[in-house]
């Protein structure tokens, strides 16, 4: 079965995902006073976002299928490239340990964690508006 499915190129839909990418970040450094676990799992959820941004200035989006997080990091691997592939095995990892602590183990996620997840969502956003403003045929999107 197909992982993707087309979807029509909208700048302003995809500028309002990377906005949501970045308004979780800042609310996952906001929590970071509060819980570690919420902060790194607010920093996977931005980055997400953002991700979700990138396919859709592609013209795709992933189908709901079980793995859709995998699917959507690894089409962000490929459409970044190599300059970004410690980046995207940082997501990856993020994806696991997300995964664990949610589902298998709790204080998991320890504040020097938290502090790089959100540096790691931080950085990577940036690079995806810069992919999606690259692409974007009409005036600034940021």
């Amino acid at each position: 079965m197909k992982k993707l499915k087309p979807q029509r190129i909208d700048f302003q839909q995809i500028g309002r995902f990377i906005a949501g990418g970045e308004k979780k970040l800042a609310a996952g450094k906001r929590a970071l006073a509060i819980d570690e676990e919420t902060a790194y799992q607010l920093a996977y959820e931005a980055m997400l976002k953002a991700s979700l941004g990138l396919m859709l200035s592609f013209g795709v989006r992933p189908r709901s299928l079980p793995g859709h997080h995998v699917t959507i990091i690894q089409f962000a691997g490929e459409k970044l490239g190599q300059e970004f592939r410690g980046l995207i095995a940082l997501f990856n990892r993020m994806r696991r340990k997300r995964h664990e602590a949610i589902y298998d183990v709790t204080g998991l996620i320890s504040r020097r964690e938290a502090e790089q997840a959100l540096q790691t969502a931080e950085s990577y956003i940036a690079a995806i508006k810069h992919e999606v403003q690259s692409r974007n045929p009409q005036a600034r999107l940021f």
